[in-house]
């Protein structure tokens, strides 16, 4: 198959330009003359060629997150604009690159051959979410395709957000962790031991502070690789574990326990739940559909499933409310749930709370980056400054 270039008019005169694949340059202007164009120009372009060679590659390309909230968001507005469908893919084809742009013409040639959007998406390796593939299909059905691509935006946008927030909150700890463990290491196997071997020549008795870090030194240098060696086969059997569905669920279960990591994945899963269940709602969807895309949108085993457990109690008829009380879906969210439904308002009363959630996690994440400013310091001069007072009181030692 080669590439050709180009140039022709269309019925109603217009000048159309292109990039068409044949077999030969005679079915290519055959294929062009069923499209009802006038050829003009046609010649064989090998500039194509060279792009061919990156179609294989753009299959493993990742695709961002930020590609798929461009699509969406520009979608809508040439929708809103008077587009239609299959022309606002044109567009949006020519204006994405790598794996999106392979991923937009394949969605544009679904539609084009009479496949509606929603399954288009669908058949794209799981590189759109359930969430948004159903919403597209609820639009479908309703005519609000413009505002609901609008929508799905926009929670990608709120999602990403809240993703950042939660990574950023829980870093900073890990960060300060990993800069004590390498002040440790950095003092114990190259600082402590040389000025020890000076002081153990001098032939005088070491201090206690100072004999204890030469103990600590002596410890890690017979043991280092072992305790190393450890480390890794534990956390590989932890990863290992954690691939199973009972390790997942107790793995999690035990996150949900833990300080601050614990409050910081229940906040973020929380506005999660509030947020997809009044985008779903509000998109034309029943509750035991929403409920059905919102467990697998929590990452969290123990929420998840709890959310599962509570759309089979409504499929049994109870309210929401009641069916989320006594899981680890917080009393806050289970209380609204109950009034929202009462009064008829859970689509409003989900998204003020998934709002609520979202302004907990920012608060959250800012009282523990300035906690943990305090913390590192503390940490970190106070390892630097144990083993400068056990340097000076061997210098004494000597000298005295």
């Amino acid at each position: 198959m080669s590439f050709y270039r180009y140039i022709g008019l269309n019925q109603m005169g217009q000048r159309e330009t292109g990039v068409i694949e044949a077999s030969a340059r005679r079915a290519a202007a055959d294929d062009l003359r069923n499209q009802g164009l006038r050829i003009i120009e046609l010649a064989e372009d090998f500039d194509a060629k060279s792009d061919d060679v990156f179609v294989v590659i753009n299959k493993y390309l990742p695709v961002s997150n930020t590609q798929k909230i461009f699509f969406f968001r520009q979608l809508a507005l040439m929708l809103k604009a008077g587009l239609s469908l299959s022309e606002a893919l044109e567009i949006q084809k020519n204006l994405a690159k790598g794996r999106m742009r392979a991923v937009i013409d394949d969605v544009s040639d679904r539609v084009r051959s009479g496949d509606s959007l929603s399954d288009s998406l669908e058949a794209q390796n799981q590189l759109f979410t359930s969430m948004s593939v159903q919403m597209i299909r609820s639009a479908e059905a309703t005519g609000e395709l413009d505002s609901i691509s609008d929508r799905i935006a926009d929670h990608m946008e709120r999602k990403q957000d809240m993703t950042r927030q939660t990574f950023t909150t829980l870093l900073y700890p890990g960060i300060t962790m990993l800069i004590a463990l390498g002040m440790f290491y950095f003092l114990v196997s190259i600082v402590i031991p040389k000025f020890a071997e000076f002081f153990i020549k001098s032939g005088k008795r070491l201090p206690e502070q100072t004999q204890s870090l030469v103990d600590v030194s002596n410890f890690f240098s017979d043991w280092g690789l072992v305790i190393l060696g450890i480390i890794i086969s534990v956390s590989v059997i932890i990863s290992r574990y954690y691939k199973k569905p009972d390790g997942r669920y107790k793995i999690d279960s035990l996150l949900l326990k833990v300080p601050i990591v614990g409050s910081v994945i229940t906040i973020s899963s929380m506005a999660q739940i509030c947020v997809g269940l009044s985008m779903l709602l509000r998109s034309g969807l029943t509750l035991i559909e929403s409920m059905s895309i919102i467990k697998n949108l929590v990452s969290n085993r123990v929420i998840s499933t709890d959310i599962d457990n509570a759309r089979q109690r409504v499929l049994s008829g109870k309210d929401l409310g009641t069916s989320l009380s006594g899981t680890s879906v917080t009393p806050l969210v289970t209380n609204l749930s109950s009034v929202g439904e009462k009064s008829g308002g859970l689509v409003d009363v989900m998204e003020e709370a998934g709002k609520h959630y979202e302004e907990a996690l920012k608060a959250k994440s800012k009282i523990l980056s300035s906690m943990m400013e305090p913390i590192s310091i503390l940490l970190i001069g106070g390892m630097v400054g144990y083993v400068y007072i056990a340097f000076f009181k061997a210098i004494f030692a000597m000298s005295g």
